[in-house]
């Protein structure tokens, strides 16, 4: 398996949306659309083929589980984020990055699994909250290297706060990191 920026955007993707398996790596998503690009993606990168899986949960609330069973990943997505416990969205450390390309990556992936974009007093935004303290201070400062102006909070829940504002801001991200 070959790391590329598509193998570091799945990273950042689980890094947000996803969670160990036993034999494996999941990423969920609410959306069926999602879940199928997510598993072209994993098709594209990883040596077999993911799995979707329909979950409707007690709460009532559904979600498509996109598998991919593998130890090796398994083992690979474990060290490259620190071997995080049972909380991975809280505790998982950032990779060491072989170029700048593999960062972006692994940033938009986390964008695109925690993020949303919004309108605010006639202007975009680009709204982030992680539950990881580490995570949310290393990409105000790689987001503020690249020249994306970017503010991070500390909310009372324990979550971090990224937001990015204005026409040039939003603009420059997604120049980068789309």
């Amino acid at each position: 398996m070959r790391k590329s920026k598509k193998f570091y955007y799945l990273l950042g993707l689980f890094a947000g949306d996803g969670w160990f398996q036993s034999r494996g790596i999941s990423i969920g998503t609410k959306y069926s659309k999602r879940a199928i690009e997510i598993a072209l993606l994993m098709a594209s990168v990883f040596d077999g083929t993911p799995i979707i899986k329909r979950r409707i949960y007690d709460d009532g609330h559904k979600m498509y589980l996109v598998s991919f069973y593998s130890v090796k990943l398994e083992n690979i997505f474990r060290s490259l984020l620190g071997n995080p416990p049972h909380d991975k969205s809280k505790t998982f450390q950032i990779p060491r990055f072989a170029s700048a390309k593999f960062k972006r990556a692994f940033i938009k992936g986390l964008f695109d699994a925690e993020s949303y974009e919004y309108i605010w007093r006639g202007a975009p935004r680009i709204g982030m909250e992680i539950f990881n303290p580490r995570a949310a201070e290393f990409i105000r400062e790689e987001l503020n290297r690249d020249g994306v102006r970017c503010s991070l909070s500390h909310c009372s829940d324990g979550g971090c706060r990224l937001d990015v504002t204005g026409v040039s801001n939003v603009d420059h991200f997604h120049f980068l990191y789309d």
